[in-house]
């Protein structure tokens, strides 16, 4: 069977692995060469807008207000005038007064700074405390680019991203005089990098170098909630810069994603298009393959169900019934339809279910809770009593005990029928279980009589309990048949107080001749029987 089975499927596998293959590579060419063409255009795109903004610095470079008051600034410090910190604000004033009339009307410069030949800050506008370095390479850049750029904020990746754009300053000779410089959000940036025309499935952004997000395409789509903070892997991003790779982005989605650094920019463009899109085809015909291996699967599966079910399906039976017996399924029956071993051995199992099942039904007869009320029985009553006596002979734990018996439960049953006297019963074990503490214990003593023990409570708290059961079943309606019933009940009450209570029997007696005094009071109240059970109060 195993032969016949890889000859089947040996060569299924073989085509198919082979064009899966040869799909996916051409795929991923596909992939590749729509990604490059997208990161090409953000590229044009993306320097258009820096020849604009550079432009635009320029011309706010080269206005005399900006060139002559530096100048004069520069001059009187080279005058050596021991005055010059005094004789200078006046065309400090006149460029700060620039630089906010600059500001006011292009909202994207976040600050604005004159700096002199040397890097060091004259003017800036808004005044600000936050401190303010140029790029290490400024100098090279100012030589090679005609201008500086540099990230502002890189270190704090919680802070929106901001970049320095700085051009130099010249007089009219042409001479150096300092530097012109803006720090700008990203804000424009984003919308040239989010207008650029890409698929749904395909996400572009922009990234600094150590991976972390500035900005995506994906943040505009509702769907997607990847914070601008998320961070990419950088050695996958920037070490493999221009190469596509095969990856799980900030969201945990399966991509495939190209990255290349920005031209004179410090950050890298990213692109990235979900690999289900991409490689859709090919998924397919890798679901095709497997639905078919499944298939075959599945026809050798049933051969072998079939061929083997006539020998498995007894054991199977066997291995399945064990543990549910094991959890307390005892109307567990085996169909035996052999007459071997197997056989044999199902019938001796479900003659074992069927002991188990008659011993388990004997000890639930035996059990702690009386049928009726739910209430615990005479049984566990008298464990739970024993355990009290125990309790007191050790800490000298006093409790008390209350023995309850329902008042002309007889004509209750004779009038209505037992089955409202049951109703009665359950009433009954019902009030008690929600008015006592959950350290106190409730049972039927017998018949129409229950048993409580109330646990640390002595003569007086008995007291108040009892009669506040009696007044509970005083006010308490049964509906039975659609008949309303009311009783009554006398209560007898005893707290241990010596030694001698201790004795076999001795408090539950002294509870039972206080409960036939109290019946004797004329029912419908309660009786305590005091310490020396001699003298009694009826309250």
């Amino acid at each position: 069977m195993f032969f016949a089975l890889m000859v089947t499927l040996t060569p299924t596998l073989g085509l198919g692995w082979l064009f899966y293959t040869q799909t996916k590579k051409l795929l991923l060419g596909k992939a590749a060469f729509e990604l490059h063409s997208i990161i090409d255009q953000a590229h044009r795109e993306t320097a258009l807008w820096l020849k604009e903004s550079v432009y635009s610095l320029k011309v706010f470079s080269n206005s005399y207000v900006l060139s002559e008051n530096l100048e004069r600034v520069i001059n009187t410090k080279q005058s050596g005038n021991s005055l010059s910190a005094e004789i200078s604000p006046a065309p400090l004033k006149t460029i700060t007064e620039y630089l906010a009339l600059v500001q006011s009307q292009f909202h994207e410069y976040q600050r604005l700074l004159v700096l002199d030949s040397k890097g060091a800050v004259k003017v800036q506008y808004p005044e600000s405390k936050a401190d303010f370095s140029l790029p290490v390479d400024w100098k090279e850049q100012l030589v090679k680019n005609k201008m500086i750029i540099g990230e502002t904020n890189s270190s704090d990746l919680s802070i929106e991203a901001t970049f320095l754009l700085a051009v130099p300053v010249l007089s009219n000779g042409q001479s150096f005089l300092g530097i012109l410089a803006a720090e700008m959000t990203i804000n424009e940036l984003n919308s040239v990098i989010k207008s650029i025309t890409i698929s749904r499935s395909a996400h572009i952004s922009l990234q600094r170098k150590n991976g972390s997000l500035l900005s995506s395409s994906r943040q505009a789509q509702k769907s997607d909630t990847t914070p601008a903070s998320a961070t990419l892997d950088p050695e996958r991003m920037n070490n493999r810069s221009n190469e596509l790779s095969i990856y799980k982005n900030a969201n945990g989605s399966k991509v495939v994603g190209l990255s290349s650094p920005l031209p004179l920019l410090p950050w890298n463009i990213a692109m990235e298009k979900d690999y289900q899109q991409a490689f859709r085809e090919v998924l397919e015909l890798k679901n095709i393959t497997l639905a078919i291996l499944a298939i075959l699967l599945s026809v050798v599966a049933v051969a072998a169900f079939l061929l083997s079910h006539s020998i498995l399906s007894p054991l199977k039976q066997l291995i399945n019934g064990a543990p549910r017996v094991a959890d307390g399924d005892l109307d567990v029956q085996l169909e035996v339809r052999r007459h071997d071993e197997i056989g044999f051995t199902m019938s001796i199992f479900n003659d074992m279910v069927i002991r188990l099942r008659k011993n388990h039904e004997k000890l639930e007869k035996l059990s702690a809770v009386d049928a009726l009320t739910g209430l615990f029985n005479r049984k566990r009553l008298m464990e739970m009593f024993a355990l009290h006596i125990k309790r007191y002979a050790r800490h000298q734990t006093p409790f008390s005990v209350l023995m309850v018996d329902l008042d002309h439960f007889k004509e209750i049953n004779d009038r209505y029928g037992h089955l409202a006297g049951d109703a009665v019963l359950v009433s009954i074990g019902e009030l008690l279980r929600e008015m006592l503490r959950s350290i106190d214990t409730a049972g039927r003593y017998g018949g129409e009589e229950f048993l409580i023990i109330l646990d640390d409570i002595r003569e007086q708290e008995a007291l108040h309990t009892a009669e506040r059961i009696r007044m509970a079943v005083e006010n308490n309606e049964v509906i039975a048949d659609g008949k309303t019933i009311r009783v009554s009940i006398s209560i007898g009450v005893a707290t241990i107080s010596n030694i001698f209570d201790m004795e076999k029997g001795r408090l539950i007696n002294r509870a039972d001749k206080a409960l036939y005094e109290a019946k004797r009071n004329g029912r419908n109240c309660v009786v305590l029987s005091r310490s020396m059970g001699t003298d009694q109060l009826q309250t």
